[in-house]
């Protein structure tokens, strides 16, 4: 029995020292050649160490000189003119390896070789390379000028570096200016979807970056902006940008349905129906994207059956808490089915900032919170400056 409890006992020591054995050859061979997934394992290594590392990867490339983990390995302890022509090695024998790839853009950056550099970042950045720490690379280059005319020629068929770019300029709370050419490019060329610009559009405006959010806004469009958009009501409405916007209600709550219809000498107008439940406020509005002064505001409007007291009103507030009112239009009451025009004017005070909403609403509040009945239609809407 004791002899057989020696057995086993012998036996486990062996497995264990054949098992280590095992990894610590293993773990050697991965430190010597720099394998990545042991690289927090290897020791650091004093100057006579790298030395002796050196020597060793030397010796080694001279028995096998197509291991291009060994010139990696040898390229990394190298510096100055000595490691130039390994860094020409790597990039032939080796371009994809990450390894390979930091230490070039790394070299490159050194160099102010900055044309390589950025496609190796741009390469880094599509594989997942290195982290964050390409694209953070690349974001601020972009940031401050000097990197969107670099980073332009990589917008290619298949391409995935630009968002995280995107991404980190927006992490390290950077100017996101300068990339806005680069979005509305690579919209363009479906780069990027639709939607992808749509969400950076959203957000901006969620976190109340008006100017930001509108300049992409305005870098995707394909003619020039006024400053009241699609106010004819004929195209159809862009979201989440600085087009008309209605106000999300579950349709079997909703107090008003929005909808554009063709009309007969008008062409498409804006056509609205309350069906006597409680009104969302606004029912619909655009954003404005206006500097302080003052401006007049004119359109056409038709209703039919109207049911209401005091009628509806095109209003114009400021978009910070306050939502202070800047202007609006008088009572729009019962036409009976007659188009007639409106117009009022308005000042933009300084608090408002860069940014305001047209909006329709009722005249009295009241009005929106136990609904009304009726169709209302509008039409040709313009938006001039009157001055400072």
């Amino acid at each position: 029995m004791a002899f057989q409890v020696l057995l086993a006992g012998l036996g486990t020591a062996l497995a264990a020292w054949l098992l280590w054995f095992g990894v610590t050859t293993h773990l050697t061979r991965a430190c010597l050649v720099l394998d990545t997934p042991y690289l927090p394992l290897c020791p650091t290594s004093a100057p006579e160490g790298e030395a002796n590392r050196q020597q060793d990867l030397r010796e080694r490339l001279r028995s096998n000189p197509g291991d291009s983990r060994a010139w990696v390995a040898l390229a990394g302890l190298e510096s100055g003119p000595s490691q130039q022509p390994l860094l020409a090695a790597i990039a032939t024998l080796t371009p994809s390896d990450p390894n390979a790839l930091r230490l070039r853009a790394r070299d490159a950056l050194a160099q102010n070789q900055m044309p390589l550099a950025v496609a190796l970042l741009v390469k880094m950045t599509e594989h997942g390379i290195a982290g964050g720490e390409p694209p953070q690379i690349l974001a601020r280059l972009v940031a401050d000028g000097t990197g969107a005319a670099l980073v332009r020629p990589h917008l290619v068929a298949g391409s995935r570096w630009l968002p995280p770019v995107l991404a980190s300029m927006a992490a390290l709370k950077l100017p996101l200016e300068p990339a806005f050419p680069l979005l509305a490019e690579a919209a363009a060329k479906r780069i990027v979807t639709q939607e992808t610009v749509q969400s950076f559009v959203r957000s901006l405006k969620a976190e109340g970056k008006w100017a930001d959010a509108y300049g992409l806004w305005v870098a995707q469009q394909r003619q020039p902006v006024p400053l009241l958009f699609n106010g004819g009501f004929d195209q159809r409405f862009q979201a989440d940008g600085f087009d008309w916007e209605v106000t999300p209600v579950p349709p079997s709550r909703a107090g008003a349905t929005v909808a554009q219809r063709n009309v007969p000498g008008h062409g498409q107008v804006l056509e609205i129906q309350f069906t006597g439940r409680a009104i969302a406020i606004p029912v619909i509005r655009q954003y404005l994207f206006i500097p302080e002064g003052r401006y007049a505001l004119q359109g056409r409007y038709m209703s039919s059956k109207l049911r209401m007291e005091q009628g509806l009103a095109w209003a114009v507030r400021c978009t910070g808490s306050t939502h202070a009112l800047a202007g609006r239009s008088e009572p729009l009451q019962d036409t009976a089915a007659v188009w007639q025009l409106f117009q009022f004017e308005f000042k933009v005070p300084a608090q408002c900032g860069m940014t305001a909403s047209l909006q329709l609403e009722t005249f009295a509040p009241f009005e929106a919170a136990v609904g009304f009945r009726g169709r209302a239609s509008f039409d040709g809407f313009e938006l001039r400056r009157l001055g400072p």
